[in-house]
């Protein structure tokens, strides 16, 4: 009894000091899936009788001898990541206020959304490459063509769900349509377009590999989901440059909690106070 005690206690402690506990929470994290890893390569190396699947000690020891090729690769794709979120974050979330926000441009542009939403965006990589041929620029449009109607879309419902009183009330105090803009539908739709693009990350990642193993042609192809593609014979070397994605969305996610944290500070005090 003595023993759940104290490790109640020491979780407590751990609660009550909220950035230890969220490291806490990912260290325990990336700690079960690497023990679910590597009891899967086992289960897997037993049964087919060959290491199919590498174990993650090969894998993080790859990782260390690979470290400034794969340095280079990480920061490619951050690079083009971090760009193609930046422009649909920047296309997507206005335009998307507009139209949840004013009724008559919400009954023109909608159904020209639902039409194209449903494609699925891989339907127009090769336009893109014909449109922006080899290289770097395809390869962000390519991803942040996928993550624009995304956010469009969740930014659009966000500004419907948003109270008529809110908006009367303000109207009322004389405020004008930009005030309305700036104090009423950015601050209320913010929370939901930041854990929508936190979402978007992995959509992100897998349009990030396709964009980078799509143009065998390119001499400049470069990135991780390029390292993983040269490397899918060689198993260790390959799921090293699985990892040094996965560090990559995670790194891109955390980076858009602390944003969320900075710029919706009225979200976090209000839940801790609770």
């Amino acid at each position: 009894m003595s023993g759940k005690r104290a490790s109640r206690q020491w979780l407590k402690s751990l609660q009550d000091r909220p950035y230890v506990w969220h490291i806490f929470r990912y260290v325990l994290a990336i700690a079960v899936l690497l023990l679910v890893w590597w009891a899967a390569s086992e289960i897997v190396e037993h049964v087919k009788g060959r290491a199919f699947l590498p174990n993650p000690l090969r894998a993080i020891a790859e990782m260390r001898r690979l470290g400034p090729t794969l340095f280079r690769n990480f920061w490619v794709s951050a690079w083009r990541l971090v760009t193609a979120m930046l422009i649909a974050f920047s296309l997507g979330y206005p335009l998307g206020l507009l139209i949840g926000h004013e009724r008559r441009l919400d009954q023109l542009i909608s159904p020209m959304i639902y039409i194209i939403y449903p494609i699925p965006q891989v339907a127009f990589i090769l336009i893109l490459f014909l449109i922006f041929g080899l290289g770097n620029p395809v390869k962000v449009a390519i991803v942040a063509s996928a993550l624009f109607f995304q956010i469009l879309v969740s930014a659009r419902g966000a500004a419907k769900q948003i109270e008529l009183e809110h908006i009367t009330s303000v109207l009322a105090a004389g405020a004008s349509r930009w005030q309305v803009y700036w104090h009423v539908v950015l601050p209320a739709t913010l929370p939901s377009i930041l854990t929508s693009l936190r979402v978007s990350v992995g959509l992100g990642m897998a349009f990030l590999y396709i964009a980078e193993t799509t143009g065998a042609f390119d001499p400049r192809r470069g990135g991780l989901g390029s390292f993983i593609d040269s490397n899918i014979y060689s198993g260790a070397q390959a799921f090293a440059g699985i990892m040094a994605m996965a560090l990559l969305g995670l790194a891109l996610y955390i980076l858009i909690e602390l944003i969320e944290r900075i710029v919706c500070r009225w979200k976090h005090v209000s839940r801790r106070s609770s």
